[in-house]
């Protein structure tokens, strides 16, 4: 799944970030099996700069958070529970986004962090405190589950095609 000419252009938009060396490397970490990370965080932050007046939150906080609320260079498909004492990537990679945020100069405010920090919610330590932590949360959830059925229906119709064309080859030919 490729980010639309929509995000594309949301992105540049926000080039201080989408454009950072670091953070360009998460194109080339697998999220939810049909893209990559960098790609699911720009439909992040583009959905909540969408919610963001609809909830009364400033919307550069809210962009600014959903871009940086992945920015984890782990593959989770890869982890080898060795690296963060066998803790599960939902627990510990939102803590790591935001050490990674600050190391690349990008600040974040108390309210930021505690919304990356529980955006995995109810899969993390803590739970969004502000309007701005559920919006991550609910806006995560729907881009994930837009990605992961997109994978679905590319896989559908993958098999779909694979088993029409042996069901064409297996029925006998009637004269």
């Amino acid at each position: 799944m490729v980010l639309s000419s929509q995000d594309t252009t949301f992105a540049g938009e926000y080039s201080s970030i989408t454009h950072n060396q670091k953070y360009m490397q998460l194109k080339n970490i697998p999220r939810h099996g049909s893209t990559n990370t960098y790609d699911h965080s720009v439909r992040v932050a583009h959905a909540m700069s969408y919610l963001a007046p609809i909830f009364h939150v400033d919307k550069e906080s809210a962009v600014k958070v959903g871009l940086l609320h992945d920015f984890c260079m782990v593959d989770y498909h890869k982890d080898d529970k060795a690296t963060h004492h066998g803790e599960w990537y939902c627990f510990y990679h939102p803590v790591e986004a935001v050490e990674n945020a600050e190391s690349e100069g990008f600040y974040l405010n108390i309210t930021e962090k505690r919304a990356i920090w529980s955006h995995m919610f109810p899969l993390s330590k803590s739970i969004p405190t502000s309007r701005l932590g559920y919006m991550l949360t609910l806006a995560d959830k729907k881009v994930a589950f837009e990605e992961s059925f997109a994978n679905a229906y590319e896989a559908y119709q993958h098999g779909y095609i694979l088993l029409r064309g042996m069901t064409l080859r297996l029925l006998p030919i009637r004269k």
